[in-house]
């Protein structure tokens, strides 16, 4: 009996050390570095000819699956993000500076390798929706796509219950504004670190 109830626990507890090491998920945040720059565009592309970054935040949640060394990340972060943009002057106008921000709900779905469940290596896809956006306090969200895609890819440390990451991150959207013949793909781009507490 006493062997029994022994290794019933044993089962127990390497079930539960198996559970533990398959699915793991938390929250997360963090600060970045976010650039916006313009291409293609079809009305005066030196408007927007120079680019500088702002800080950008997020937070969110995340789960991952572990599997022989490989895993999947889905996860649910709000972004607020944007860009600071230059036109080039010349001789007759002086140089303009227009301040972008953007608020978006993005769901990466990374996938990568472990080493030594310290260690990870990851990159995927991003779908993003565009909450709001504003160029000089202006409102310009119905002139962008509310959906899109993007990717990140990065890596990441594991120590116990926390986690972090450092990623690259890059989503284009088109804007598109007929009352001044304004059309360009308007691309978003982040240095991401984050860190994560995981709660199972």
């Amino acid at each position: 009996m006493k062997n029994l109830v022994l290794t019933l626990f044993a089962l127990f507890a390497l079930s539960t050390a198996v559970q533990a090491q398959f699915l793991t998920g938390g929250v997360k945040a963090g600060v970045g570095s976010s650039s916006v720059g313009v291409r293609d565009a079809v009305n005066n592309p030196s408007e927007y000819a120079k680019k500088e970054s702002v800080t950008s935040y997020h937070a969110g949640a995340f789960a991952r699956v572990n599997v022989l060394g490989l895993f999947i990340q889905p996860e649910a972060i709000f972004t607020q993000t944007g860009g600071r943009l230059e036109s080039n002057p010349d001789a007759t106008l002086a140089s303009r500076v227009a301040d972008i921000k953007f608020n978006r709900l993005d769901v990466p779905v990374m996938a990568g390798i472990s080493f030594a469940n310290l260690i990870r290596i990851q990159a995927g896809p991003v779908a993003s929706t565009l909450l709001s956006a504003r160029q000089d306090g202006q409102n310009i969200k119905s002139f962008m796509e509310n959906s899109d895609w993007g990717y990140q890819a990065g890596v990441g440390l594991d120590l116990q219950r926390l986690t972090v990451d450092l990623r690259y991150e890059r989503i284009s959207r088109n804007y598109e504004n007929p009352a001044d013949q304004s059309n360009y793909d308007l691309a978003n781009q982040q240095i991401l670190l984050s860190v994560g507490l995981k709660l199972f």
